[in-house]
């Protein structure tokens, strides 16, 4: 086997691999980024919603035939069916086609002389005093920094907890709103979490369902069993809800993205905080290379500062969520949909990216006394203390 000299090997061609390769291509470094799949964002497991402002943040300008569909608003539905319904054109979220955003990344990364090995495999690494062996299906590399970025994946091998399987359809049918999404809660079907439906465009949505102990594939059936569609595509995307990992760094080994479990655990959404984490650590990467001075714990300092109240808090509110029951669920609705002055607070204080003190913003003091008289919970007192 071929031994080949790098800067950085990283594993993994999503969002955060291939954002970090941009970052330190572009400052001169040999990267490699090993992809095991022959194709670029095959399988599409993520939905691809996500706020202009915050690609903007990522330093990313989408083809226009990446984005698939702006969302204006939302509508969330109990468990018995009441409608809450939000109007949000301010926060500028779109959504993407990202098998198409990530080829683009992938175009980015090469372009500015990252290598990327597609249909290579990572198989293991072995720090040394003076370097890092990297082994994949193909060669064998000598590297000063190597970088997970190889996902849920990776990520289950340090835990076992805080991972919900999901399925997800592509599905063709017109009974949903084609500029929001929706959102169904119901702990029966959908413990833990909800089934969403995110359009496409007047005819087309991605489904999906997860949920703690369910069988995902089984219950998007069921939920959708009353609902005229044809399936396009079925695809099977497990999501990450336990929040970051305690440690980003271990010397020069490195975890970003889901490898680093830096998903919301309210929605288990990861493109921004993911693709900053890419950005973050392929800057502190070439910091510590120019300087032959370990830095990369910079990275994590700096993501840290960036997400960890925010995920603080939906780590909360995901240990609130998970102890209530349909009949908690229906009570909320209730107190949300008599509040008329809601969807002006959501507006004015919304934040795509930073939802959960939008969320707290929009409650109210009025709303969130209501709210502690249905679930007694420190996890609630600790959010407001925040």
């Amino acid at each position: 086997m071929s031994i080949d000299n790098q800067d950085v090997v990283i594993a993994g061609g999503s969002i955060s691999g291939l954002l970090c390769a941009r970052e330190l291509a572009q400052n001169n470094h040999a990267v490699t980024v090993l992809e095991e799949h022959d194709e670029i964002g095959i399988p599409e497991k993520c939905d691809g919603l996500i706020s202009v402002n915050a690609l903007s943040s990522l330093g990313v300008i989408p083809n226009k035939h990446t984005i698939q569909n702006k969302i204006l608003g939302a509508r969330f539905f109990s468990p018995s069916g009441k409608l809450i319904e939000v109007d949000s054109p301010n926060l500028d979220i779109v959504v993407l086609n990202r098998t198409k955003f990530d080829n683009e990344l992938y175009e980015n990364a090469i372009h500015d002389g990252a290598i990327v090995e597609k249909s290579t495999r990572y198989i293991s690494s072995n720090s040394h005093n003076s370097h890092i062996t990297v082994n994949s299906s193909r060669h064998q590399y000598n590297c000063q920094y190597f970088v997970d970025a190889m996902g849920v994946s990776s990520l289950m091998k340090k835990q076992k907890f805080g991972v919900l399987q999901a399925a997800k359809y592509i599905i063709k049918a017109n009974w949903f709103n084609p500029d929001k999404v929706d959102l169904y809660f119901n702990q029966l079907l959908s413990p833990g979490f909800f089934t969403w439906v995110i359009p496409i465009n007047e005819s087309l949505a991605k489904v999906g369902i997860a949920g703690y102990g369910i069988n995902s594939f089984s219950n998007l059936d069921y939920f959708l069993k009353d609902k005229k569609h044809t399936i396009i595509k079925k695809i099977a995307c497990p999501i990450i809800v336990s929040g970051p990992v305690d440690q980003f760094i271990d010397n020069h080994n490195i975890c970003i993205g889901d490898s680093a479990a830096q998903t919301k655990p309210t929605t288990a959404g990861g493109i921004f905080s993911g693709g900053l984490a890419g950005l973050f650590a392929g800057q502190s990467i070439n910091q510590s290379l120019l300087s032959n001075t370990n830095l990369v714990s910079i990275y994590e300092k700096r993501w840290r500062d960036t997400f960890g109240s925010e995920f603080n808090s939906t780590r909360r509110f995901r240990k609130i969520f998970d102890n209530l029951e349909n009949k908690h669920l229906e009570e909320i609705f209730d107190i949300l949909s008599s509040s008329s002055d809601l969807q002006d607070s959501i507006n004015k204080s919304g934040d795509f990216d930073f939802h959960s003190l939008t969320l707290l913003k929009a409650l109210g003091i009025k709303r969130i006394t209501r709210l502690f008289n249905i679930v007694s919970s420190n996890e609630i007192k600790k959010l407001f203390n925040n």
